[in-house]
Formats: C-alpha cells, structure tokens, sequence
C-alpha cells in the first residue's frame, strides 16, 4: 500500500513547555565541572546569520515514542488485543508465528495489532512520520538540583545532582501521516490532544512535575486522490475494492467536517489548506472519536 499515496495530513506544530522540560541527552554526565549532570539534549545547526552553533532541540524520536505510547494506552484501555503486549519480545506478529520477510504486505498488515498498523512494526512502515523540532526563539534553561533518597533509611543515596531544564521556548516541527484511515487519524488526533491538554508529559522527571507542553497546530494540508469536498476521506474510501479486500480496510471511510473545502491541486490531488490553530484543532476533535468505533467494528 506504501506504493501508492492516497492520502496525506502534513501538520506543522509548535510545542511551547507549561512547566520546566528536559529531554535528557544520552550522553554520560561530563567531567567537566561547570556542565550540568543531566544535559538537554542538543545538535549543531546553522543560523540564519550563517554561523553554526548548538541548539538544545525535541528529538522526534522523543516524540514519537510518547505519542505511541499514550496512544497504546488508550487501546488497551478498550481491549487489550488492540496493542502488542507490554512485555517485551512479545511483538503481535510473533506471538502468531509470522516470518516478516516471509509473508505478503496484505497479510502481515491483518495481522498485526491496531497500533502497529498505525505506528509500523519489523513487518510493516509506519504511516507516521514526525521531524524533530527546533526552536523557534532562543530558549531560556537553568538548572535545578535534586537529590535520590533511599526508600529504605530516608537519608540521601545518590547526589546532589543538577539538571538542565528549559523553562521558555517554542519548538516547532512536523508530522506527516500517510495512507491513513479515519479512524488511525482520529486515535493520532486524540493522542496529540491529550498531549495539548497537559493529560500527557514529555522528557524526564515527568512525575516531579516537569514536562507539560503546550502543542500549537500552526498548519495543516491535507491531500486526497479524489474530491473531498466537506469530508475527510480515509484510505479504505480512496482505495478500489481489490485492495480493500486484501488489507481488510473499512467501508465507508470518510466522515464530514465542518469548513472543509478542497482545492483541485493538479490533475490527480485534491488540496486542504488551513493555517488557523483553532480550525484545525476542531477537525482533530470531530475526527478524535471515529477511532473507537474503527478498532469496535474491526472486532
């Protein structure tokens, strides 16, 4: 199916931190005295002035890695088949004694559990893909100090120890979901909004308090291989009977939102375009609940 692209959402956001957030880099602390024990984690970029520096950044592997999660955490809350199991080494296609390199694309991708089809596994692409996300503004950070106490005595086991948090910035990047149902649309419209709500934190030390955001939806562009005037089309409304058939798609994939207007982009894409916050988090909302009903109606 990753042949063909039969439709695509391109959103662009912005993840401005509520309370202080460290995404802690993997590197081992420094020797160096006046570097902080838990470092953000950083890259070297190339500023508009032509100079190069480090910035700190938001991995899209942090990211993504949430967003799986928390949306794992939501299938599971319906039934628990709809996400590989916790445990590891226990993936859906090898509990069920699949070979992936063995098998046909059609089957491995029946097969395989809701959010594996969603988020890809060893068998199948993910149909999700999201940058890292580079600030915007220069951030501001400090650290903070902590110590580890020992459950056992009450007196301080590990530490003094600081961390390098960011206290303001604005980090921006994209996702890109292709070839995507309306009901996988939907459960990443949910997931992002819990996240945008402050339900679900990032980075390190989320349970002391740090890693709220704030998620901005600066742009959205939709693209769809046939008309989609009023509605959002999934896959399985895009795809012909043969197709659908094999890969088990839904029928009557597509559901109508409001404002929804779609532009003749060339001679085979049909165009959405919307660069107000507000809209664009109305549709993730109308969308957000088809992905219950999907995943119910799939069984």
């Amino acid at each position: 199916m990753h042949g063909r692209l039969y439709n695509q959402l391109e959103l662009e956001i912005a993840i401005i931190p509520q309370t202080p957030l460290l995404i802690k880099s993997g590197q081992k602390a420094s020797i160096d005295p006046a570097l902080p024990d838990m470092q953000f984690v950083r890259t070297r970029r190339r500023l508009p002035d032509g100079y190069v520096d480090e910035v700190v950044y938001i991995p899209g592997s942090s990211l993504r890695g949430v967003v799986r999660a928390h949306a794992e955490r939501l299938l599971r809350t319906l039934d628990e088949k709809h996400a590989c199991p916790v445990e590891a080494k226990k993936l859906c296609l090898r509990q069920k004694g699949l070979k992936e390199d063995k098998e046909p694309a059609d089957r491995l991708y029946c097969e395989s559990c809701y959010a594996c089809k969603l988020f890809g596994n060893t068998g199948i692409a993910s149909r999700v893909q999201m940058s890292d996300l580079y600030p915007a503004i220069e951030p501001l950070s400090e650290s903070r100090f902590g110590v580890a106490i020992d459950r056992i005595t009450g007196a301080v086991a590990v530490g003094p120890f600081d961390l390098e948090v960011v206290t303001d910035a604005r980090f921006e990047g994209r996702i890109i979901l292709r070839n995507f149902t309306v009901g996988q649309l939907g459960l990443l419209g949910a997931t992002l909004l819990d996240i945008a709500d402050g339900l679900v934190a990032l980075g390190h030390a989320k349970s002391r308090g740090l890693g709220r955001v704030q998620i901005e939806f600066t742009h959205a562009q939709f693209r769809f291989s046939k008309p989609a005037n009023g509605e959002i089309l999934g896959v399985g409304e895009l795809t012909e009977n043969g197709l659908q058939n094999a890969y088990k798609l839904p029928t009557n994939d597509k559901i109508a939102v409001d404002s929804f207007h779609a532009i003749q982009r060339d001679a085979l894409y049909y165009q959405v375009n919307s660069t107000d916050t507000a809209q664009i988090r109305r549709w993730l909302e109308e969308v957000a609940p088809r992905w219950v009903e999907e995943v119910s109606r799939a069984g």
